[in-house]
């Protein structure tokens, strides 16, 4: 199994994901919760994949290789939110849309026999 955290150098990591996995909106998502950790950079690195590399800020003492895994997970996260927003986010809009109705409307929407 490769893996997924891969040092490039004293103090630089690099993580690659998988462009047929991963998109690049949940990519970037992943990336901006850890921006306040570290500095991050996102490039490609061929048709294929995609770069994120992680560098800690100057006398900072921060873990990156716990960062980077986090990260890790919360690009899954994002990407499964992507997905499931593609396929129910039909049904989330109806549910929304019929919430904030008026009440008048939805009475007439449902046959109630009083």
């Amino acid at each position: 199994m490769k893996k997924p955290v891969i040092e490039i150098e004293e103090g630089k990591l690099l993580v690659e994901l998988k462009k047929q996995f991963y998109e690049r909106e949940a990519i970037f998502a992943a990336a901006y919760k850890f921006t306040d950790l570290c500095s991050i950079l996102i490039e490609p690195i061929d048709d294929h994949s995609v770069g994120v590399y992680f560098k800690p800020f100057k006398d900072s003492d921060t873990d990156l290789n716990k960062i980077a895994e986090a990260f890790c997970n919360e690009a899954l996260d994002q990407q499964v939110r992507l997905d499931l927003g593609k396929r129910y986010g039909n049904i989330r809009d109806l549910i929304v849309k019929q919430a904030f109705a008026p009440i008048k409307n939805l009475k007439e929407k449902i046959d109630i026999n009083e």
